[in-house]
């Protein structure tokens, strides 16, 4: 349950930012990969990621360790746009395919597994939140209309997720305690953390529009 309250926190503090256009560097947009922001780009690394001796920066493995980036947000290029739109519209057709119930087994399990690995409802949000905060600078496809129809389900649906944790939280007196002492000393709440109130490891079994 902490881990979905922290989820639906990092997506509501992303929110304002995205919906004005810009990213900030090195943040992780699963299916996207890690934004470096010189190159106002997404890429599988986080930008000075060290491997084998070679760093990691703008797309290419350099030599040295690269010097800290000029900037620490931007606005994505148009080419980064039309792709964060093209795995939106990939993410609406896997839903819409395992809730339809048509799709093959294949489409089910890699739906299955860009669901439960970072991707689901909350992720679709923000990636239509950046698109939204970027009409001016790219002319939107049928990925951004598609979900500009379905936005409002998906908020829906984090609105319930929230409503989920608040649940919990007034039915657990130390489970808000637990939270604050996590998010003060820097240290992931566990499951089976032992708490007053029945806080444990009976959260394994919830859902949620993320996935695990």
């Amino acid at each position: 349950m902490a881990a979905l309250q922290k989820k639906l926190d990092d997506i509501d503090s992303r929110k304002s930012q995205l919906l004005n256009g810009y990213v900030e560097h090195n943040f992780e947009l699963p299916g996207a990969g890690f934004y470096h922001a010189d190159a106002q780009d997404f890429f599988p690394y986080t930008y000075g990621h060290e491997k084998d001796g070679k760093w990691y920066a703008n797309g290419q493995w350099v030599d040295a360790k690269p010097e800290p980036p000029r900037l620490t947000t931007s606005r994505p290029s148009e080419a980064a746009l039309r792709k964060i739109e093209m795995i939106l519209a990939r993410e609406q057709e896997l839903v819409e395919e395992n809730s339809s119930g048509t799709s093959s087994s294949t489409n089910r399990s890699s739906y299955h597994t860009s669901h439960h690995h970072g991707s689901g409802v909350g992720n679709m949000m923000l990636m239509y939140w950046l698109l939204s905060g970027n009409r001016n600078n790219y002319t939107p496809g049928a990925g951004f209309q598609q979900a500009q129809a379905r936005q409002q389900g998906w908020q829906q649906s984090l609105n319930n997720d929230r409503s989920t944790v608040n649940a919990h939280a007034a039915a657990n007196p130390g489970y808000q305690r637990l939270v604050q002492q996590s998010k003060q000393s820097g240290s992931a709440v566990t499951a089976g953390k032992s708490v007053r109130g029945g806080f444990g490891g009976s959260s394994s079994g919830s859902s949620s529009s993320f996935g695990s």
